[in-house]
């Protein structure tokens, strides 16, 4: 076709352009079949997602009201290759319901085998079937693979250490709180949104204190990000907490995360050092904690802050000030006026404007 090169004028050059040309048409060939394809087989795999659902969304409903309904109800006919979808749609129904739906749910899901069903999946080594697999075993609740699922906590993958760690606290989470947290701690690739879902779960009473001692003892970093979470967890150990932290510790990170922390019902400890810290966003910090708990007695730290030489230090704290319940316009007025610095009366001025004091 070509030529060959025992033909007079036969070109080497051509002979591989020409070759290399066919063979990228046949790749392109290739690679649009296997998009038509692809696109084919998500078609119908949507398609037949929408058929369980449409199949299987009444009896699911039916199934967290009624107990005679889970137990006694009929149920819809369901393929092996419908299997994985109608474990979504039950995994999906049995996260956004409580009490007894889910009691009924659980044995909704017995009588349909789940729980084998799971079992063997947890085995498979494709990823979304394993994540499946574990979904499910936690929302039933089922401790026979605890021992799994606990292994797959150190799992180098983020989305199976994660779900593990979900899943053993849907089945027990008194029995499995110290684990996660271990691995809360340790794991600083599992997703904010995740961990805070998972200790949420557990609830307050059962987070709050390895939480703190976790906070208390892990490095600087580690700290920072872990009080985060503290929201999630009782207010008055976390303001105990804040104030040993403020008075053994000097990290910046970890004082800023601290006074973010605090709820400010037991007032600020060592507010006059924090208002002097070295270190901008600390001072900021403290501006922002004085606007939420400050008193009459607090202002001159205020106005002390109005002057500082950081602009969000002096945007915190002019926030702060306006937002002090017992200063009326005609004290804004007059704190404003009174001001030597122009970039503290400048930043107050439009802070008043802010909230409409002119």
């Amino acid at each position: 076709m070509w030529g060959s090169p025992s033909q007079p004028g036969y070109d080497l050059t051509l002979a591989i352009a020409g070759w290399t040309a066919c063979a990228a048409a046949a790749t392109t060939v290739v690679l649009f079949a296997y998009t038509l394809a692809l696109r084919y087989a998500t078609i119908r795999r949507l398609r037949r997602r929408r058929d369980v659902v449409a199949r299987w969304r009444r009896t699911l409903a039916a199934a967290t009201v009624s107990a005679a309904s889970a137990t006694d109800g009929a149920l819809p006919r369901c393929s092996r290759r419908e299997r994985s979808d109608l474990l979504e749609e039950w995994n999906g129904t049995r996260a956004s319901v409580d009490g007894d739906a889910i009691a009924n749910l659980i044995v909704l899901a017995e009588r349909l085998g789940f729980l084998q069903v799971a079992r063997k999946m947890l085995r498979r080594r494709k990823l979304g079937v394993r994540l499946l697999a574990i979904q499910t075993l936690g929302h039933m609740r089922d401790r026979s693979e605890w021992g799994v699922l606990a292994a797959l906590l150190d799992h180098p993958n983020t989305a199976l250490s994660v779900t593990a760690a979900a899943a053993l606290v849907d089945i027990d989470p008194a029995a499995a709180i110290d684990e996660v947290m271990t691995r809360v701690v340790r794991r600083a690739d599992w997703p904010q949104t995740s961990v805070a879902r998972i200790l949420q779960s557990a609830g307050a009473s059962l987070i709050t204190q390895p939480l703190c001692r976790a906070i208390y003892t892990s490095d600087a970093a580690t700290a920072v990000r872990l009080f985060r979470y503290s929201e999630l967890a009782r207010s008055e150990s976390v303001d105990q907490l804040v104030e040993v932290i403020l008075r053994e510790r000097d990290e910046p990170a970890v004082l800023s995360a601290a006074l973010q922390a605090l709820s400010g019902q037991s007032g600020a400890p060592n507010i006059g050092a924090l208002v002097g810290h070295g270190v901008w966003y600390v001072r900021m910090q403290a501006a922002k904690l004085l606007g939420r708990t400050g008193g009459a007695r607090d202002v001159p730290l205020l106005e002390r802050l109005l002057g500082d030489r950081e602009w969000w230090v002096r945007y915190r704290a002019a926030q702060a000030i306006a937002s002090l319940p017992f200063l009326g316009p005609s004290k804004l007025r007059a704190m404003r006026d009174r001001q030597t610095d122009p970039f503290a009366r400048d930043m107050l001025r439009q802070t008043m404007a802010e909230v409409g004091i002119e």
